[in-house]
């Protein structure tokens, strides 16, 4: 049930537990409590990855995936990234080289920089979901903001931009609109991070807000980083948004009884790729010095799943019983998915990693961990910490021909 907690607002905690015990009732008129929905574990063809406006590449690895397995499917993986990489291994590498020595600096990296030139680089922070529970930041949001503060320390501009809660994308793009605004009107050059859900919100507000601000300013976006980013949809929110097995019927039964119909639609658009239906010069024409680092985590279990701690792992084991289909992924998203669609023209460095959402708490695929210095929690979740030392590691070794 973690996963339906954390889609509500903090001032909709209180309510939880009622809608929790409404949903177990609903679930129950539409199927039964616990049974699988129907479809058993029979495998079949996975669905048009373009009907979520995904690319042909996730259509080829949910089909690899169907004919000869998960594992073959990451194997073709580890690979296929390798050739869509357009730094050639090279921001792998040194990033790999900057988590393992704590002390090495690339001499050509934005960190070597003079102070000068980094106080001019205004770096902001972009969320996925905001609170986990309480008026508590989620752990992501806290490690971000880590981030944020060690990204002032060592010298640049450094903006977290206010997560928002759980509404659809334009209404958290419009919302991320005036803090990203004064962040593009004060630097010299931006680059923007984004988290999970929070690469949905960015690729819509440069869509819509951020194509209309002055072109010297829009020619500011030097570079955009996501960290296992719903860059093409997630497969999660789809199957909540949009599949009749009896947990997904049922939550979308529970939001309109609720009063909580908004939530459908963000499942909605979570589910569907940020780039469906964007214009063909997206996004080159808008922002032309703009080159992507995409993050990409790869399923570590040998069985081609991730075997970290999922979201939830009773509704998790429901998705994989009802969705009768499977892709490697970190728990939420598709890796495939994760990097940009072949119909985007936009220069794309590609750095992989394996474990699960919580990718810091995952490895290089040398085996080398991401972040050896910050150990999870006692219960095995996400360190918020680790966000200084990712961000340190990725600044050591940012290479600043992207400003170029």
């Amino acid at each position: 049930m973690r996963f339906l907690k954390c889609l509500f607002s903090s001032s909709e905690q209180s309510e939880f537990s009622g809608s929790r015990c409404l949903l177990l009732g609903v679930v129950a008129m539409l199927g039964g409590v616990g049974c699988a929905g129907g479809k058993g574990d029979a495998l079949i063809l996975p669905p048009p990855a373009a009907a979520t406006g995904a690319d042909s590449f996730v259509d080829e690895v949910r089909q690899i995936s169907a004919k000869e397995g998960l594992p073959a499917a990451r194997e073709y993986l580890v690979g296929a990234l390798v050739e869509k990489d357009d730094s050639n291994g090279r921001m792998e590498t040194r990033l790999m080289r900057t988590c393992r020595d704590v002390d090495h600096v690339y001499s050509d990296s934005l960190v070597a920089l003079p102070k000068s030139t980094r106080s001019g680089i205004g770096i902001a922070f972009i969320p996925g979901m905001k609170a986990k529970g309480g008026f508590k930041p989620s752990k992501p949001v806290q490690a971000l903001a880590a981030a944020a503060k060690e990204t002032e320390r060592l010298g640049f501009q450094a903006t977290l931009i206010p997560a928002v809660s759980r509404g659809s994308v334009d209404k958290n793009a419009a919302a991320m609109s005036a803090s990203l605004a004064k962040v593009f009107a004060e630097a010299d050059e931006v680059i923007l991070l984004a988290k999970s859900k929070g690469a949905h919100d960015l690729v819509y507000y440069l869509r819509h807000q951020g194509s209309e601000l002055p072109a010297a300013e829009r020619a500011k976006l030097k570079g955009i980083c996501v960290l296992a980013g719903t860059v093409q949809g997630s497969f999660v929110a789809d199957w909540f948004a949009h599949h009749d097995a009896p947990w997904a019927s049922g939550t979308r039964a529970m939001f309109n009884l609720t009063g909580r119909a908004s939530q459908i639609n963000m499942l909605e658009t979570v589910a569907t790729s940020p780039w469906k239906d964007a214009p063909a010069d997206f996004p080159l024409a808008q922002f032309p010095n703009l080159t992507f680092i995409n993050l990409v985590v790869l399923p570590d279990g040998e069985d081609g799943r991730p075997t970290g701690t999922v979201w939830s792992p009773f509704l998790s084991e429901q998705l994989q019983k009802t969705a009768g289909w499977e892709s490697p992924n970190d728990s939420l998203v598709e890796s495939a998915a994760e990097v940009l669609p072949d119909f985007i023209d936009a220069p794309q460095w590609i750095v992989r990693t394996s474990g699960s959402h919580a990718f810091p708490k995952g490895e290089f695929l040398n085996g080398e961990k991401v972040c050896p210095n910050t150990t999870p929690l006692e219960d095995g979740t996400l360190n918020p910490e680790c966000g200084a030392e990712i961000m340190n590691a990725f600044l050591r070794a940012l290479p600043s021909s992207l400003l170029n």
